[in-house]
């Protein structure tokens, strides 16, 4: 299955919930200008989001519960960082993490929501679905189906709760490492939405620190043939 395309037109919770009707597994990798990230699903549910501050503050959330020592949080981040093509942040925490299991699920509930509820505030950006050839393990997953984390995510919305971190709305792309000379002339007819035709490539994609992020990235394994996406 070949599935992208361009949030400004298919928001993220409206894809995710495509997703979960059509019981697909695979890996939901999400990007803007801002950053780059991704959602794990199996079989329709939603195993994990992982941005990467949000898998930072993750770490910081177990260690305050006490599943974690900052030694140990310290050391994933290590790994994380050495590693370009290892597991996401979240998968390391969760298996180095010491508590009982229905504490780590409630742990991982709360996260998993505040990353849903976050993904309501992308406005622009691109996505695209693929099926690595070894999907990551995570030690534990959320025990709420994707119905009732958008139903969580809408309530806390309603009652006036906001993201811990707002998105920056911008009517243009930013082209925040473009090293090549460029005009208004070249904006007008390559600079499409979360692309440049120019260079092929999206505004971040040089940006150091979506460069460990991107090296992650697996590449898909789809029935039919695939296409070369200039986004991703």
């Amino acid at each position: 299955m070949i599935l992208w395309g361009d949030i400004r037109e298919f928001p993220l919770l409206a894809v995710l919930q495509f997703l979960s009707a059509q019981r697909r597994s695979g890996v939901l990798e999400i990007q803007d200008f801002e950053e780059q990230g991704a959602v794990y699903m199996r079989h329709g549910q939603i195993e994990a989001i992982s941005l990467p501050e949000a898998d930072e503050d993750f770490g910081v959330r177990l260690v305050a519960a006490g599943a974690l020592t900052e030694a140990m949080a310290k050391d994933c981040l290590m790994r994380f960082s050495s590693e370009p093509a290892g597991r996401p942040l979240l998968a390391l925490l969760l298996e180095e993490a010491r508590a009982d299991r229905d504490t780590l699920v409630q742990l991982v509930n709360r996260h998993t929501a505040d990353q849903v509820m976050q993904l309501m505030y992308w406005r622009t950006g691109a996505f695209r679905l693929v099926v690595p050839e070894q999907p990551v393990w995570f030690a534990v997953v959320p025990s709420l189906d994707v119905e009732n984390l958008l139903l969580e995510a809408y309530r806390r919305v309603d009652e006036g709760e906001r993201p811990r971190r707002e998105k920056i709305m911008v009517e243009e792309e930013l082209c925040l490492s473009c090293t090549l000379e460029c005009n208004p002339q070249v904006k007008a007819r390559f600079l499409k939405p979360d692309v440049c035709l120019w260079r092929s490539m999206p505004a971040i994609l040089k940006d150091p620190e979506f460069a460990i992020v991107k090296k992650r990235s697996t590449e898909p394994q789809d029935d039919g043939e695939d296409v070369d996406l200039p986004f991703l």
